[in-house]
This record gives C-alpha cells, structure tokens and sequence, in this order.
C-alpha cells in the first residue's frame, strides 16, 4: 500500500525548527519572496492578508493556514490597516537532511484549521518552552514533542483540502525503492538491477527518479550511505571497520574513499571532531 510507505517515510524524517514568533502587523508587503533552504507555515489568528501565487489570489481570513514550500515564489500583502496576528514558523522535514518527505503530502498553499484553539494553546506551549528555566534535557524534549504536535496539527486538517494542482504522487515502486535506500542504506543497488525489477529503461528509471527525488537512486543511495556513517561515528559504539560492513562496503579502503569524497576528511578526522 502506498500510504504504508508514506508512513514509514515520515516515521523516518526528522523535523527542524529554524525560526519561529508572533507577529502583529498593520502594514505587510512582501513580493517575489522564496524560501530556497526551509518551509513555512503561517496560522493567522487575527485579521486578514492576501496571498498571490503565480495568477491567483488567495484570501486570508483568521483560522487560515498558509503553507509555503522550498522556492515557491509568492506575494504576501495587506490591502487594509487593520492589524493582523500571525503564528508561524520554518522548518524542514527530511530524512538524513537529504530526502524531503513533505512533497509526498501534498499541502494546499491555504487551507481553514478546524481545531484552532488547541493549535494556538500548543503553539502557545511551543514558545514558553524555548524560553522557561529548568533543566535543559527536559525543556529539549519538551520542545521536541511540541513541535511534533504542531505539524500533527497542522497536517490532520491539510489532508482534507489536497491541492488539485499538486495532486501527482510518486509511484508506489519508485516510493518503495527510495524507503529500501532509506531504512536499509547497507544493500546493494544498481541501476540495472531496479530496472529490472520496475520492467522499466535503466536510463528512464534513473531520470524519472530524479524528477521525483532530485537526485539519481545511485546518487542519493551513497549520500543516504555518508549521512548513516556520520551518525554511526557520532556514536563511537563501533570502530570503522565494523562501521564499514554494517553499511555494505567490500573494504574500508573504498568506504574511507567515498567518505572522504563527501566530506573532504576522512572517517577518522570525523570521528575526531566529536572528542570530548
């Protein structure tokens, strides 16, 4: 199933905040702007705006939410000087700060939020945790799980306004090859074998996944395969030969490599930045 794999590919993505407040304005007027490294998400609580999308117009009323992906770009204005109250934050939500999962879903640009009042109350809980006094473990776990409840906020109600002019989703098979790269980097994966397994071109099938994906399969297989070596080297539980067979490398000769390709050190020299 589909939704299946979806599933399990956000299971694996790993949510970022970056910047996030409350803003009042009377006055707003943004034109051409384009977020290339990070989303936005916007929950008007008060007053109104208009948003512009390539030809269209959108309406802001408060309970709106407004979504704006990676390099859309857009106009977000106010046409009266009533003041107008926004929530919003940017983030990203990708797996290995590699395969951005959000595309899967397709969000409407702007879309009502039913259940506003637990939305602000969490947003709410979002923001004092950031800032209370304590211990910092729990506060960083308590600002974890907010999060995490904002976007299950956020998204439960964007899956009943899917965007028609989005509504294209990647095939099944090429969804089930991308969650093999992703849960089990330590496989073996040639172009020529998932072309036989799709029954499809070898050329045609590294082209159109990098239509879906950005990058090629062989492409994006080693640098999901890079991404786990730093994370296995952070953890200091295994040495880098044993880092090397866990994710499939013949010898630790092509791994160093390969590392060293990516990062411009070797694993060792990684493994150094994180002495204590």
């Amino acid at each position: 199933m589909k939704d299946d794999v979806i599933s399990a590919l956000l299971e694996a993505a790993e949510l970022k905040v970056l910047q996030f407040n409350v803003h009042r304005r009377r006055e707003m007027n943004y034109r051409n702007r384009v977020f290339p490294l990070f989303y936005m998400m916007t929950y008007v609580k008060n007053g109104s705006a208009k948003l512009k999308i390539r030809d269209r117009i959108y309406d802001i009323h408060p309970g709106s939410v407004i979504f704006i992906p990676t390099f859309l770009e857009h106009d977000q204005y106010k046409d009266s000087d009533e003041e107008t109250e926004f929530l919003w934050w940017h983030f990203t939500y990708k797996i290995h700060n590699l395969v951005d999962v959000l595309p899967l879903l397709q969000i409407p640009y702007i879309y009502p939020l039913k259940n506003h009042e637990k939305f602000e109350a969490v947003f709410d809980e979002f923001m004092r945790s950031t800032s209370r006094e304590g211990s910092p473990l729990p506060n960083v776990i308590l600002q974890k799980a907010k999060s995490l409840e904002l976007l299950y906020l956020l998204l439960d109600n964007a899956f009943e306004h899917t965007d028609a002019e989005r509504s294209t989703q990647p095939p099944h098979s090429f969804l089930s090859i991308l969650l093999r790269m992703v849960t089990h980097p330590e496989m073996p994966l040639t172009l020529k074998e998932m072309a036989a397994e799709l029954h499809m071109n070898p050329t045609y099938v590294s082209n159109h996944f990098k239509e879906l994906f950005g990058k090629s399969p062989i492409m994006l297989h080693r640098e999901i395969k890079i991404a786990k070596a730093k994370s296995l080297l952070e953890m200091r539980e295994w040495n880098i030969t044993e880092i090397s067979r866990m994710l499939g490398f013949n010898d630790i000769q092509t791994f160093t490599r390969l590392f060293k390709t990516y990062t411009g050190i070797s694993p060792g020299q990684y493994r150094s930045l994180f002495d204590l």
